[in-house]
């Protein structure tokens, strides 16, 4: 089984620790999320889309996708 975490980054000194949004059944739906956010009235300063999947009764992170406020897109990052 898999799914897509999203989360995000304030760049506020003191809220600078990862929030979670949502998990999501797929990618798209993940990125609908993650476009919002980086639409939104004050953008965070970075948002992670991670894949996690079962794996031997536990989830593992297999693929994060990461934007960051002077990107213009989400670029996959390499495991």
């Amino acid at each position: 089984m898999t799914f897509f975490e999203v989360e995000y980054m304030s760049d506020d000194y003191y809220d600078c620790y990862p929030h979670k949004v949502g998990i999501y059944p797929t990618f798209e739906k993940a990125m609908e999320k993650a476009i919002a956010l980086s639409n939104g009235e004050n953008p965070p300063a970075e948002i992670d889309i991670w894949q996690w999947e079962l794996a031997k009764n536990e989830y593992n992170t297999t693929r994060n996708w990461h934007k960051n406020r002077h990107e213009d897109d989400f670029k996959e990052v390499a495991k």
